[in-house]
């Protein structure tokens, strides 16, 4: 099982360590841990060695392997009104007996299958449109306080190169030469909007998969994990939903072609899992749902309400890249002169550099934004434009 697991766990990018942040943990927890979840799932769903056979029925006249694999591909069915039975559903079948087919346990792999490309999507959409930008701007800017002097790199054996001074210098002024570009044609305009509509999208998909489970699973996913810590209704609850003892009807002819009916008792053992599985997605997709996806919306409207103050950027600047003494005058036109989109991309910057790289390279835009035409900072200082300061 350890090793079902890990390989489920390594495929998703669970474990991988990324030098390059486009996104924040929110954003995360729904195409790595969530992915991983359903993934995992559906593994242990289709796993015969940790439950035996899904589905064993037990039919006078028809062999086994044949009765077990017509109930499982056909659907089974209960009695829930079956009173003094053997077991829970199964029982005697009159002329007004209400029965229930159960039939969604055939699809219950493709639908977490499908559920974890959906969670994954929004990601895909993000990377796409970001197309790897910071990764390529930061390529060399992290780590910095491993660095030697002079123009030559230094390879170290197991480890990545480390830049030299000049090569430092020259990465940071293509970092520069990129802020121009999009700060003078505005390129940065629909970053942020593309970032918070993916993340908008991760709750949508939250919600909607809960419906979703709930349609699947008869309208009774939503009151499903509410029963789960209660004993009797809990197992009245799981007992409705995935029923471990089913009945099924099998038909053939007879010698003399009359039709025979032969009624057969099933064990689910595929239930025992399922049962399990949607009661952890219950509790999970709430936690996903509330604490993570609204809450990650709500901090990045706190974000769009104060960028524009300096003693905010102060804060989450120099929390995203520590170590950076960063110039409050710097800080304050930046506040004052950017876009949240262009706000924004100066986070995740941040986020993935150096810090004593990364106070230069925000002195170098503030000092380009000073000599912008227009700015009121303009005139009151002579430092370098924009993309020359360093």
């Amino acid at each position: 099982m350890i090793g079902v697991f890990s390989t489920v766990v390594s495929q998703s990018r669970l474990t991988r360590i990324r030098l390059v942040t486009i996104d924040n943990p929110a954003f995360r927890v729904h195409y790595r841990l969530t992915f991983a979840i359903l993934l995992a799932c559906t593994t242990l769903v289709c796993s015969r060695q940790y439950i035996g056979e899904h589905i064993r029925c037990i039919a006078t006249g028809v062999p086994n392997n044949v009765v077990n694999t017509f109930c499982f591909f056909t659907a089974t069915y209960t009695v829930p009104d079956t009173n003094h039975s053997a077991h829970p559903g199964v029982g005697p079948v009159h002329w007004d007996s209400r029965t229930v087919r159960h039939s969604y346990y055939q699809w219950v792999p493709f639908v977490l299958f499908g559920q974890a490309l959906l969670f994954y999507l929004p990601h895909l959409m993000w990377r796409s449109y970001e197309a790897g930008t910071i990764k390529l701007l930061v390529n060399g800017l992290q780590r910095l306080y491993l660095k030697v002097d002079g123009d030559q790199d230094v390879a170290v054996p197991g480890a990545r190169t480390i830049p030299s001074e000049t090569t430092r210098w020259a990465k940071l002024r293509e970092v520069m030469n990129h802020l121009d570009t999009v700060n003078r044609f505005r390129l940065n305009r629909n970053w942020a909007a593309v970032l918070i509509g993916c993340e908008v999208l991760n709750l949508v998909n939250v919600v909607f998969q809960m419906k979703l489970m709930d349609k699947f699973l008869g309208g009774q996913f939503y009151g499903y994990g509410l029963h789960a810590f209660d004993d009797d209704n809990g197992d009245r609850m799981f007992d409705q939903v995935f029923p471990k003892m089913t009945k099924c009807d099998f038909h053939k002819f007879g010698p003399s072609g009359t039709m025979q009916t032969h009624d057969a008792m099933c064990v689910m053992a595929l239930n025992i899992i399922n049962e399990k599985i949607y009661a952890v997605l219950w509790f999970w997709f709430v936690l996903v749902l509330l604490p993570v996806s609204v809450a990650a919306l709500v901090w990045r409207g706190v974000q769009y309400v104060l960028h524009s103050r300096e003693s905010f950027n102060r804060l989450l600047l120099r929390e995203a890249s520590p170590g950076a003494r960063l110039d409050p005058v710097d800080l304050a036109i930046i506040a004052r002169q950017t876009t949240y989109s262009d706000w924004l991309f100066m986070y995740y910057l941040s986020g993935n550099m150096d810090g004593a790289v990364f106070r230069d390279l925000l002195h170098s835009y503030a000092t380009g934004l000073r000599k912008e035409p227009g700015s009121q900072d303009s005139d009151d200082d002579d430092t370098a434009p924009l993309g020359k300061a360093i």
